[in-house]
């Protein structure tokens, strides 16, 4: 399971947890759509800057996620992340 935050969070909300299924769907949704985000893996940081760049080809209608909820979500996740340094996995 991959844990996510963001980079400033107040403990109760900016944060996500994924399956390794949700995380591989994800992660194909994000190829499809070409956002240029890198492969989540523990131990790493992923800068605003790098969320801002993904985020201007993303369409809020997934191409192949059926689960239109985790799509939605995981761009609103991402949206925070942008105006709070970013994304922490571990």
């Amino acid at each position: 399971m991959l844990r996510l935050y963001w980079a400033r969070n107040d403990g109760m909300s900016g944060h996500v947890f994924l399956s390794p299924l949700e995380s591989s769907a994800l992660e194909r949704e994000m190829v499809l759509q070409a956002m240029q985000f890198p492969k989540l893996r523990p131990d790493m940081h992923i800068t605003a800057t790098e969320i801002d760049e993904a985020l201007e080809s993303a369409d809020p209608e997934p191409i192949s996620l059926d689960d239109r909820k985790l799509w939605s979500d995981w761009l609103s996740f991402l949206q925070g992340a942008s105006t709070n340094g970013g994304v922490l996995v571990r």
